[in-house]
Order: C-alpha cells, then structure tokens, then sequence
C-alpha cells in the first residue's frame, strides 16, 4: 500500500494529496489499451465531447474491466483511509481524454455541487495514466478549500459555458470566488505527475485544469467513493445518471444499496 499517515495527514489538511505510483505499471497499460478500445466502439452513454477532449462516466456497471480497476486496485483502500471512514463504497468512475495541444480547460470548481450525495467523507482518486504536470493539464488545487465550509454553485465546463443540460434548477450556494484573478491570495496545490501516480482530493476541493499544452495525450480516470456520513440528496439539477427511482436508498439516508453503491473496501477489525 502507498499510503502513507503523513498522506493521510496531507489529505486532512489540504483537501488534496499526491499518492506514487497508486497503480503498478503493468495495470497502467491494460487500462490504457482498453480505454483505447472502448472510445474506438461506438457505445457510450454518458460521453461528452469538446473541441480537444471529452469525458465519459459510469463505466463500471456494464464494464468489468472498469469495476475492477474501481474495486479491485490499490484506490478503494486509499480512499476509505484518507477519510477515515470504516467503509468505502463506490459511486462512479470519470473518464477523461485530452489531445496534445488541445485548447481544453477545466474551469475551477468543486465538485460535490454537481452530485446528489452530501457528507464530508466523498473522495476522488484521480489516476494519471500518462504523465502530466500543471502546464500539461494536471490538477491544480486551492489548498485547504475543502475546510471553508462552503458548497459553490457549480460552473459550466463546455467550450460555451453549457453542459448536457442536467444543472437546469441547481442554483444552490454563492458564486465561486475568481482564483485566477486573485491567485496572489491562494496556496495552489500541484504535482508533476506520472504514470500510476494519483491524486486523493475532497468532493469540496476547488480544483481545476489548465489546457493540454504538454507534448502528448493526457488520459486520467477518476473515481469516486462515499464514506461513512455521506448521504443520498438527489436533489435538483444534479448527476442524473443514477436516477432516483434507481437507487433503494431514501433522501437524507446513507446509500447502503449494493447494487448501486457496492461496498469495495472495509477496514479490517
């Protein structure tokens, strides 16, 4: 296991912590091959595309290999001891493709807004599955943000500001603040990464991505778990991929549904 307490103390007190060399180099290239096959068929459900990249999400249900790259690596482990939940269990894994050159970013945001879950045990394990660094794309964070105590309202990322159109109603919260224009007052978080390395961060994190500007693709996947306090809050404007009438668990209850939310990891006793 690559986590180390020092990770975990990190992770608590920044929001954000890089774990090396999370996934062996081996599993690296079985994830990348079979990505590659995936986006080359024509079956996607979840898929968004933008000028130089796109976005897939929920794989795992109708993808082995996707479930157990989620279930069955190093990532469940790292995520239920970086929250200190007893428990973790999965929501869903994120796909994400950027060319080379590509004029893509990631606009900073938080993403718990933009998902009918609410707790502070939410984590995201983004694995870098070719190498990156904050001029190439890799995440960036505003150290410590998870701890202002503050759900923003979500930002659109499409070239035009839109998405898909879920986020209609979700209104929620005060305006992020404008990082770029006050990066002076910000402790940004980021990390040369390479291949099987990842970043542990909190659903309340602010994080972004600037564009593609490296010499090569930038392919990562994140994966999102729930801990013990989270709840089910499938509220308007929200993920609908899991649709409420989907899910056995009430609003405002732990999602203990195991068809929807499997339990990937337990701490041992």
């Amino acid at each position: 296991m690559p986590l180390t307490e020092g990770d975990i103390r990190a992770y608590r007190e920044d929001g954000a912590v890089v774990v090396r060399q999370a996934i062996a180099k081996a599993e690296v290239a079985d994830m990348l091959a079979m990505i590659d096959r995936h986006l080359e068929g024509g079956e996607h459900r979840w898929l968004v595309r933008r000028p130089s990249s796109l976005s897939e999400r929920y794989l795992w249900p109708a993808h082995d290999w996707m479930r157990q790259f989620c279930a069955e690596t190093a990532l469940p482990e790292i995520a239920g001891r970086c929250m200190g939940s007893p428990w973790a269990r999965l929501y869903f894994d994120h796909l994400f493709y950027r060319q080379a050159g590509g004029s893509d970013d990631t606009p900073w945001h938080q993403d718990w807004p933009y998902w009918p879950v609410r707790g502070r045990q939410i984590i995201s394990v983004w694995v870098a599955l070719t190498p990156c660094g904050p001029e190439s794309s890799g995440l960036q964070f505003v150290r410590g943000s998870h701890s202002w105590g503050k759900m923003y309202r979500p930002v659109q990322f499409n070239a035009d500001r839109s998405t898909d159109g879920f986020l209609a109603g979700n209104e929620a919260g005060e305006a992020l603040p404008d990082i770029d224009a006050a990066a002076d007052e910000y402790d940004i978080l980021s990390w040369d990464m390479d291949a099987g390395d990842a970043i542990a961060f909190s659903a309340a994190a602010i994080h972004g991505a600037k564009d593609n500007g490296g010499g090569g693709r930038r392919v990562a996947v994140s994966v999102r778990y729930l801990g013990q306090d989270a709840i089910w809050d499938p509220r308007a404007g929200t993920d609908p991929a899991i649709k409420p009438e989907a899910a056995t668990c009430r609003p405002g209850k732990p999602p203990a549904d195991d068809k929807t939310f499997p339990l990937v990891w337990r701490r041992a006793e």
